[in-house]
This record gives C-alpha cells, structure tokens and sequence, in this order.
C-alpha cells in the first residue's frame, strides 16, 4: 500500500464518520523540487475536527517509514492544544477506527 492510498482509505472513514479533513498538497516549487506549501516544516499529513469529537492530527506512515522530529515536534505542539494525535501506519487500521469513531474519548471519560 502507498502512503496515498492509505490516506485515501483515512479521509474516506472519516467522512463515512463526519470528520472534515484538511490536507496540505504537495506541488513543484522553485528548482523543479517537492515541497509542501505551509509556513511550517513537519505539519501533519491529515488535520481533522468533528463537532463532538474536537480534533485530530495524523501523521500517515507505511512500510518501514518513520516521522521526523519535525513531524513529532508539531504532533507534540498540537497535542498540547488539545488535540489529539496518531502516527499511523495500515497495521493500526483498529485504533484509527476507534479514535475517529468516539471510543477512545468514551473511555477516557469514564
């Protein structure tokens, strides 16, 4: 699986669960290189937010990738804002379902 479709697969259960999403794309910039138009290195492959749920920042990985300081620096900085963050790879399929579908936040207010 790419990295694509495994996001693909994320944003298509998060809708199917209310979530809206916002992805930053990547384009050509100067020198014919990738890069991510945003004002900050490491921000998150999905920003999500639901109207019970609050919000959600995944960082989407496949294979044997790993995040970047960068990537766990801003996960770490959101978290401190409240919301709530994931690295997630297609193995953790389960725990994206829960926390998109609610039950972690039930769990954790019980």
């Amino acid at each position: 699986m790419t990295e694509t479709e495994w996001q693909q697969q994320v944003v298509d259960l998060a809708h199917l669960l209310g979530w809206q999403h916002l992805h930053v794309r990547r384009s050509i910039g100067k020198g014919k290189q990738w890069t991510t138009a945003t004002n900050r290195v490491g921000w998150c492959d999905l920003f999500l937010w639901h109207p019970k749920h609050g919000f959600v920042a995944l960082e989407l990985k496949v294979g044997r990738n790993q995040p970047t300081p960068e990537q766990l620096e801003v996960l770490a900085e959101l978290q401190a804002a409240g919301a709530r963050t994931m690295v997630a790879w297609p193995d953790d399929l389960d725990a994206v379902i829960a926390l998109l579908g609610g039950r972690l936040y039930e769990e954790a207010a019980a």
